[in-house]
This record gives structure tokens, sequence and C-alpha cells, in this order.
């Protein structure tokens, strides 16, 4: 807020700001399974009180919004390795083939939409925060938990272990849907396209800020792990965590 203050005659004008405890998620070491846990009840506990919320201004096309992740197949030019380009284009026709039909009929929620290791704050080993509203759209409430499922598993050994604690987390506080838990793995990958085409769209305009590349090696490491992983495996996971019967059973795998 800002407040207005008077010495030896002069005025100013001062902005007071007040800070969020905590330290910045990318900044903790040892993240353990408890956190991944917490940090999906945390987002499952903001989402129910956004329940009812309402603000015309996030009803639009965003481009971090997951749900418009096919908007950069035009894009995808930018992407200069031709390795990297086909695994891009690998995951955007996954999105449109598995995600983009169903899309009108999942709940749709105003969500943050940015829950990345720079937004959230950890204190006393729980999650205590999160910053930064300013991407927050109108879209699939599934896609906030994605989004936070994508940056807890950035530059992890076992990224899918670490999205089914975050799901877990979530729907023990918020329950999703089967439609919506069968998706996460699609959407996962849809986010991490939108991040690293759109570095690419950056560097090609030769962006001198840094920000703008910020996770762009470890989202490509990331995607590089998801391609490794069945998506009827990473789905069964999901499904075994929010208590649903999964796909696979054991007999297939004798």
């Amino acid at each position: 807020r800002r407040v207005l203050f008077r010495s030896n005659g002069h005025s100013f004008h001062l902005r007071l700001l007040t800070y969020l405890e905590g330290t910045f998620w990318v900044n903790v070491s040892g993240r353990n399974d408890g956190l991944h846990y917490y940090l999906g009840r945390f987002m499952a506990q903001m989402d129910k009180v956004l329940s009812d919320f309402s603000h015309p201004a996030m009803h639009r096309r965003y481009t971090w919004d997951i749900s418009t992740a096919t908007d950069n197949w035009v894009l995808l030019e930018a992407v200069r390795d031709p390795e990297r380009k086909r695994l891009a284009g690998y995951f955007l026709l996954q999105f449109e083939t598995q995600v983009v039909p169903v899309l009108p009929q999942l709940r749709q929620a105003y969500i943050h939409n940015d829950a990345n290791d720079y937004n959230v704050l950890v204190d006393g080993g729980r999650v205590s925060g999160l910053i930064d509203f300013g991407d927050m759209v109108h879209s699939a409430l599934v896609n906030n938990v994605a989004v936070a499922c994508t940056y807890a598993m950035l530059n992890e050994p076992d990224p899918l272990a670490v999205a089914t604690r975050v799901v877990k987390g979530y729907h023990e506080e918020y329950p999703l849907r089967l439609e919506e838990v069968d998706l996460l793995y699609y959407l996962i990958a849809g986010r991490l396209c939108i991040s690293v085409i759109q570095s690419a769209v950056r560097s090609a305009a030769q962006s001198g800020n840094e920000h703008h590349y910020i996770t762009e090696r470890h989202a490509w490491q990331l995607l590089q792990q998801l391609i490794r992983i069945n998506p009827l495996l990473a789905g069964d996971s999901f499904r075994r965590a929010c208590g649903f019967s999964p796909v696979i059973r054991e007999e297939g795998h004798r």
C-alpha cells in the first residue's frame, strides 16, 4: 500500500510491501515425499477457496494456459534442434488427439496457473505460500494440478513418483474426477511443450532476459524422461493415488 511520509517540510510517497515467510521451492534442498504431498494439498485448498471466485478479465486465450498448447504448432519451427523438434511435435500431437476432444467436458475454474519452483514458498517442511497471480486464467481445473506437478518434477530422478505424490495430496483435499486424472500425463507434457517452445521463440528473437530460459534445460530433460514413461503406466499411478481402479492389470505384466 502507499503512504504519505513528511520529513523536514518535504513530502514523500512510500510503497509498503509485506512478504510471505518461506524459502522458494527451487532453493529448498532435500525435498522429500511429504513436501510433494503437501504441495498438492496446498493447491487443492486454494482451488476450493477460489471455487466461488469469478472475474471477466480471466476469460482470455492465454499462451501459458495448457488448454491452448496446440497454438504452439505454428511456433515449433523456432526449435532448431531436429531431435528436440520431433520430441515436442510428438507430445503436441498426443495433446491434440488425447486432450483437445474432451476439453469442453472438463470442470472449469479460475486457476493460479503458475505454481512453479520460483513461486512456491516452503517453511518448516510445508508449503507456506504462493506468489505471482499474474498468470491466472479461467481454464480446466485439472490444469492447475498439472502445472504444480510439472515444476515439482523438474530435475528429479523419478518424476512420476513426485507427480503421483502431488496428485495424491490434491485429491485427498479436493477430489479429482477420473477423466481429469487420465489426462494428467498429457497435460504435463503440454505445459512443458509450451515452456520449451516459448523459450525457443525468445531465443530466436535474441532476448537477453535470462528469465525466458530459466527452466528450459530441465524442461527438455523432463520431456525426455516422459517419453520413456508409458502413458498407461503414468495414468495407473495417478489412478491408484486417487483410489480409482487401474487400467493395467497385474496379469498384463506376466
